[in-house]
C-alpha cells in the first residue's frame, strides 16, 4: 500500500509542476512586443531571455527577417520573449548600443545585453545563438 501512496504522491507532484510550468508560460507573449527607448530596459529585465529586433520600416532586410522573428516568438514562447525596436523612432537605445546597421538582434539574459547578430541572418543562425544563451 505504501508503494501505491508513493506513486500517487509522485504523480501529483509531477502534475503540479507541469501546471505551474504552463501557468508561467501564459505570461510570455507569443508575438514580438513593441519596445521603445522608454520601455527597453524594463523589457529586458522583465524576462530571463529576450531578443530585441532593431529595425526600421524602410529597411528591406528588416522586412525579410520579420516573419522569422514572428515564427520564433511563437515557437519559443515560454522560453524567450521577442521585441521590436524601431530605431528611427527610438534613437537612444540604438546610439547606446552602437547600432549602425539594421537589422540588429540584441540578445539579453537577466536584464543585460550579452550578444548581437547583425543583418538578415537565417533562422538557423538565430536559433544557434538562442541555444547558446538558453544553455
Amino acid at each position: 500500500m505504501d508503494d501505491l501512496e508513493d506513486l500517487k504522491r509522485k504523480k501529483m507532484f509531477e502534475l503540479m509542476r507541469k501546471a505551474a510550468e504552463q501557468e508561467s508560460k501564459k505570461n510570455y507573449p507569443t508575438k514580438p512586443v513593441e519596445v521603445t527607448d522608454a520601455t527597453f530596459y524594463n523589457f529586458i529585465k522583465q524576462y530571463p531571455v529576450v531578443v530585441v529586433d532593431c529595425w526600421a520600416p524602410w529597411c528591406g532586410p528588416c522586412r525579410m527577417i520579420s516573419p522569422v522573428i514572428e515564427e520564433l516568438a511563437s515557437d519559443y514562447a515560454g522560453k524567450v520573449v521577442f521585441g521590436k525596436l524601431n530605431v528611427d523612432e527610438n534613437p537612444a537605445v540604438a546610439a547606446e548600443y552602437g547600432i549602425m546597421s539594421i537589422p540588429t538582434l540584441l540578445f539579453a539574459r537577466n536584464g543585460e545585453v550579452v550578444d548581437r547578430l547583425i543583418g538578415a541572418v537565417p533562422r538557423q543562425i538565430i536559433e544557434a545563438k538562442l541555444r547558446q544563451i538558453l544553455a
